[in-house]
């Protein structure tokens, strides 16, 4: 262990370091080589509608002329073709352009043409070994069965793609003209129906700029592969989709689509983004905002997800043999279901699953957990004092929200939803060997006398369920509660799932945790996860609030960790290695952000249990986590994650836990901050004379709040400021002012975080 004298100045140099999110790659304990990368795949309907709008006059001159169709192409390998694309640039004015290619592969399903600039003797993009693996992944074996193939799985999970062409599906790999410029979006892969028609093919397109498929040394990239195949799993069940359903309701295709992913083996779409917007219309999706259809993919992800889980492949393929779009679709397969069931049983327990995540609470029954093994449950608000006083929020149709009690005893609690037969409300008690969930009657006392022994948590979903609702909301409601308040340190939590592994970081790196603040209280202690049974030094400063740096002022300077277990061999079920770090002494203000940091202080050894310490690590859809470190000569604080494939989903997080509480005497509601940026819907809307927007923010930071007409002219500016991290309102009133009846859009800008939503003054 290193001594205090050497660890002090090392401490110093990093907290002057700025903070910069990156990825890169490095290697993890005991597991494979990591990739990384700073791209990622976005959703390609926005530049396919962009394209149609744009192009619609020369898309029909071209299909009227386009009469022939081919029973059978008939290709064999070496045959050279010209295809179509659609360049989906932005700004650009091309349309279809022509894909000189030729012929790689002829399988069972399949046809594999290349772009030949993209060949290995021209780009080094693909070669022969890349198009046999897209091959055999689609004809014959994927993650999930080594026996069957993409096609296959799709076809007996969803149906058959049309007839009306050859019934080999083409298969385009090519530099797709997304506009792609070496970093951030790109579009992997796209089905689209023009398309087919004007190449007379069933045909869909490849990316292979910048998977990528190879690596530099010409060797084949795992990751790259693997994000093809993911995209050929969603593609070929949009082809499907499109024959039986067209135009397809979006929400519910883009689903299907996700759910294929999984059963083909592939991970599932990112789930931390429908977990921190869990209030919010079901079937929403923003196809103009990249950024925020990002969230209707999460959500659509776990949605279809569930359905098939707990209903079987039958409700994705019968959904589209009856060719009923959307909801009501839906609602005719669950009622003739046996036993019969109806959607709003099925999301009000999708709605319990999301939180519980447990399949033995409800005795015979699986309706309140997932299989998938990699569920990450959502955030709820959570409420220290059980002493609230109407206690105000609402609801989006088919949305839900959260909240959890986490401390105190004798419960009574009392929701009014203002006689809205919509919204309803579940109750979810968990305890140490007990979990409940029970219907709660709005207006009618719920009491948890053991609340405090029996149960720790009792947690509640208020949500929206009725789908033919004619308004999207929001629907209000507010609760009172009440309870005996035990002024118990409060866990604040980012990891979810138990250690897979440590990295061995270089001798005078550091690992941290940033922890968002908790509005009055005061740090009780930190609980860190540890690898050996040795000493590991670090500090607690305040998150900086301005420039660059990461580190503010110093609060707890050294503090010291020592293993207490060593675990051999494969890593168990609880960690037992956990180390406690009680700061109650340093009475650190644990109100607004603040960093806990360790410095790596010796060469890791594998499998010695008194060499230098590691903190252990997960990986997740989310992550607090950061590392300083070197990377390409350049030293600063990056973030990590282990799989390029999907990078949202497996972010690197160390195990590190903050325990706060309130100071004694203080009895007041103190609610854990947001994980995302958040812009809510006004309320109410429309309005007249006054309207209340709400907001929440993930961190501190200036905040910009303006409203805008309808031409793009300023009409005020609401907040212009610093704010602390939390949840924050503002009153727009158009008394004393001019403004006549009509749509006005009010916009936030905090940080890199932009939303605009619109607003309807009715005088």
């Amino acid at each position: 262990m290193k001594s205090v004298k050497i660890f002090l100045p090392v401490l110093f140099f990093v907290f002057t370091i700025s903070f910069a999110q990156t990825k890169m790659n490095m290697q993890r304990v005991d597991e494979s080589a990591l990739s990384a990368g700073e791209s990622y795949p976005v959703d390609a309907r926005p530049y396919l509608e962009r394209f149609d709008k744009e192009h619609s006059v020369e898309i029909q001159k071209l299909l009227s002329v386009k009469s022939l169709k081919k029973t059978a192409w008939n290709f064999k390998e070496g045959d050279k073709y010209t295809w179509q694309a659609a360049d989906l640039r932005t700004g650009k004015n091309n349309g279809f352009y022509q894909v000189a290619s030729t012929c790689r592969a002829v399988g069972t399903h399949c046809i594999i043409f290349v772009q030949d600039s993209s060949w290995v003797d021209v780009n080094n993009k693909v070669n022969q070994t890349v198009v046999d693996s897209v091959k055999l992944a689609f004809d014959a074996r994927t993650p999930a069965n080594p026996n069957k193939g993409i096609y296959d799985t799709d076809v007996e999970t969803f149906g058959n793609p049309s007839t009306g062409y050859d019934p080999k599906i083409i298969i385009l790999l090519l530099d797709i003209r997304d506009g792609y410029k070496g970093i951030g979006g790109y579009v992997a892969g796209y089905f689209y129906s023009t398309a087919e028609t004007v190449n007379n093919a069933h045909i869909y397109f490849l990316d292979s700029n910048p998977l990528p498929f190879l690596k530099q040394d010409g060797t084949i990239n795992n990751d790259g592969l693997q994000t093809g195949m993911k995209t050929t799993a969603h593609e070929f069940q949009h082809m499907i989709h499109f024959n039986y359903i067209s135009p397809a309701e979006t929400f519910l295709n883009e689903s299907w689509s996700l759910v294929a992913e999984v059963i083909c083996g592939y991970s599932l779409n990112t789930q931390s983004y429908y977990n921190g917007e869990t209030n919010h219309y079901l079937l929403d999706w923003r196809r103009d905002d990249n950024t925020l259809v990002l969230n209707d993919y999460s959500r659509a992800a776990k949605f279809g997800l569930y359905l098939y889980e707990q209903y079987g492949a039958p409700i994705l393929k019968n959904y589209l043999a009856n060719r009923v779009n959307g909801l009501t679709g839906i609602e005719n397969i669950l009622l003739n279901l046996s036993p019969p069931t109806d959607f709003k049983t099925t999301i009000g327990n999708w709605w319990v699953a999301n939180y519980l995540n447990d399949k033995t609470v409800s005795p015979g029954l699986t309706k309140w957990g997932y299989n998938y093994s990699n569920i990450i449950k959502v955030t709820p608000t959570t409420i220290i004092d059980p002493n609230v006083t109407n206690a105000n929020d609402a609801v989006y149709k088919l949305g839900a929200r959260y909240l959890s009690f986490t401390s105190g005893k004798n419960f009574n609690i009392n929701f009014n939803t203002s006689g809205s037969p919509s919204l309803k409300i579940k109750a979810i008690k968990t305890g140490v060997s007990s979990k409940v969930v029970e219907d709660v009657t709005p207006g009618v006392n719920y009491s948890v006398p053991d609340f405090g022994t029996t149960y720790n948590n009792v947690s509640f979903i208020v949500y929206n369920d009725n789908r033919n609702e004619f308004s999207q909301g929001p629907f209000a409601y507010s609760y009172t509660s009440s309870g005996t308040f035990e002024n118990k340190p409060t866990e604040i939590a980012y990891d979810n799932t138990e250690p897979t592994g440590v990295y061995p970081w270089s001798v005078g790196d550091s690992v941290a945790v940033a922890f968002d603040g908790f509005p009055g209280t005061k740090l009780d202690s930190i609980k860190v996860a540890l690898r050996t049974l040795s000493s590991i030094n670090g500090g607690v400063w305040r998150k900086a609030t301005s420039g660059s740096a990461l580190f503010g002022k110093q609060l707890a300077v050294p503090i010291t960790a020592t293993g207490k277990t060593y675990v051999s061999g494969a890593y168990p079920t609880q960690w037992t290695n956990w180390v406690k770090v009680d700061l109650r002494n340093y009475n650190i203000d644990a109100s607004t952000s603040f960093i806990v940091s360790f410095v790596i202080d010796g060469a890791y050894q594998s499998g010695v249990s008194t060499g230098p310490n590691r903190i252990m690590s997960t990986y997740q859809p989310s992550s607090n986590s950061l590392t300083y470190t070197t990377n390409n000569g350049v030293r600063k604080w990056y973030n990590f994650y282990v799989d390029s494939a999907t990078p949202q989903d497996s972010l690197i997080v160390y195990l590190i836990r903050a325990y706060v509480s309130l100071p004694t005497g203080v009895n007041e509601v103190i609610e854990l901050m947001p994980s995302t940026f958040k812009l809510a819907q006004n309320y109410p809307n429309p309005f007249n004379p006054s309207t209340v927007i709400n907001y929440q923010l993930p961190v501190s930071g200036h905040v910009s709040l303006k409203v805008y007409d309808m031409l793009g002219r300023e009409v005020t500016t609401l907040v212009d400021e610093f704010q602390n991290a939390g949840t924050h309102n503002s009153q727009f009133s158009i008394l004393n002012s001019q403004l006549s009846s009509g749509i006005y859009f009010y916009t936030i800008r905090a940080g890199n975080f932009v939303q605009t939503k619109k607003m309807m003054l009715l005088k």
